[in-house]
């Protein structure tokens, strides 16, 4: 299929390098945020998981919103470059704050990490909304579509890098550890703010007809918009296994910090075990790219997922004397399994507004965007505040020996809380049927509905539509393309 317009490797690293922020912010918030709430600021554990919680409700709202907002906007620069723009101060300050030492006995504490983290989630949502629903409009290959998401991810995992490895060195080089906190976020702030500027100069927005974008009726409308995100069976199936390897992801790095320094005694080796974790994620693209392309999107997650697997059974038989290099290799076969998490879904969501297409007739990339980013958040905030309580019901006491019972429950949660997911991420994945081969059916069909005003008559045209929407194909009515 042609390319509505040429572009060349600058392209694709100037859209790339916007997972700079994705890739690194919550990796680095999941990784410290919460210890540094317990153990830096001194909030209680319940508290500082409530503060996650409260943030993720306001997400239930911004997310999805903003993938509604996104899809009518009218600018210059597009309907999802105006914001690029306009989140580029915003990233900075958002995040930075979240690293100001508030005093934990006042009443105003709780309140500033709630405020902070709500501002640092709705600027995420503002950015990353349209940044994820702009991939689709841009390119129109299903093949190329992985190529620009190779480059995405390949940013993403050298920001995790960066945010994995660098602020415990820059927290630990300085003498005051709150002091080492608040300069790691300004730092990172910036380093998350500043490739933004290259995203807008280095992306474009296709022209999108009019009679493919709903206006706004009513507030009703807006409800309508996310419930109908549901009709599309790929899209729940995407859910599926997105937020199911995502969750894993999330409870191997909000626990692997507990993990290190109360079970194995080795927090010196934080940064080096999460440093190899996150190079062989670095190192897995390329790979997970190629298996993509020759075997399809979802092979290179469900070898990601195995593999994570055998690490896991590893780590829960790791002791204090064990040999140190048995947790290098955990943290090996984590990264392979992690960067498939991060590779897959992203790279599966641009073809999932393609089948919305020939359900409702329009482009609706920023709904599913939103959608997506909701879903994920929300997940991962119940996960962290899962943890915390988790943490409190064990009796763990921050900063101090733990008792036996408490080690073992950490061991436990770091093994169990992963390993169920990844479970849940084989299961919807095995159950997904986009190919090639039937991405370019149903392309070819949206293209013919749209040219000659006429439905088809061949099996294989009605058993992938069906397959793909989960509707019966005389349900996908033709006229949504004319009426809309």
């Amino acid at each position: 299929m042609k390319e509505e317009r040429n572009y060349s490797l600058k392209n694709k690293i100037g859209y790339g390098i916007g997972d700079m922020y994705a890739g690194g912010a919550f990796l680095l918030v999941n990784l410290l945020y919460l210890n540094y709430l317990t153990d830096v600021v001194g909030l209680n554990a319940k508290l500082a998981g409530l503060a996650f919680l409260i943030g993720k409700v306001w997400d239930a709202v911004s997310d999805p919103l903003m993938g509604f907002i996104s899809d009518r906007t009218k600018s210059k620069l597009g309907r999802r470059r105006f914001y690029f723009a306009l989140g580029i101060i915003p990233i900075f300050l958002s995040f930075a704050m979240l690293w100001i030492k508030i005093d934990p006995t006042s009443i105003f504490s709780a309140v500033y990490y709630i405020f902070s983290y709500i501002f640092f989630t709705t600027t995420f949502t503002m950015v990353m909304v349209p940044y994820n629903a702009l991939l689709p409009n841009m390119i129109k290959s299903y093949d190329e579509r992985t190529s620009f998401n190779m480059y995405r991810m390949i940013f993403s995992s050298i920001s995790a890098i960066l945010s994995g490895v660098v602020p415990m060195m820059i927290i630990q080089g300085v003498n005051n550890r709150s002091t080492g906190y608040l300069i790691m976020g300004i730092l990172f702030g910036l380093i998350y703010a500043i490739p933004w500027v290259f995203v807008l100069f280095l992306t474009w927005e296709n022209p999108v007809a009019t009679n493919q974008v709903q206006q706004f009726t009513s507030i009703k409308s807006i409800f309508q918009e996310f419930k109908q995100s549901f009709k599309n069976k790929c899209f729940k199936i995407h859910a599926g296994f997105y937020v199911s390897s995502q969750t894993a992801a999330d409870f191997l790095t909000t626990v692997f910090i507990y993990y290190l320094t109360y079970v194995l005694a080795r927090e010196g080796e934080f940064s080096a075990v999460l440093g190899t974790l996150l190079v062989v994620q670095l190192l897995s693209m390329p790979v997970h790219s190629y298996i993509a392309k020759k075997y399809g999107k979802k092979v290179p997650l469900i070898i990601g997922m195995i593999t994570w697997t055998v690490g896991l059974v590893i780590a829960l038989f790791i002791t204090k004397e064990s040999p140190a290099f048995l947790i290098y290799i955990v943290a090996a076969l984590s990264g392979v399994g992690g960067s498939s998490a991060i590779f897959v879904p992203w790279s599966i969501l641009p073809d999932i507004s393609d089948v919305d297409e020939i359900i409702t007739g329009r482009r609706r990339e920023g709904v599913y965007a939103g959608m997506s980013t909701l879903i994920r958040k929300t997940a991962q905030a119940l996960s962290v505040f899962i943890i915390g309580v988790y943490l409190d019901e064990i009796g763990y006491i921050p900063n101090l020996t733990q008792s036996s019972s408490v080690v073992t429950g950490i061991r436990l949660i770091f093994f169990t809380g992963p390993f169920i997911f990844i479970l849940l991420a084989l299961f919807f994945v095995l159950k997904f049927k986009m190919t090639s081969k039937n991405h370019q059916i149903l392309m070819e069909e949206i293209n013919s509905r749209k040219t000659t005003n006429k439905v088809s008559n061949d099996p294989e045209v009605i058993s992938v539509c069906e397959l793909l929407t989960g509707q019966a194909y005389q349900d996908l009515k033709i006229d949504v393309f004319q009426n809309n």
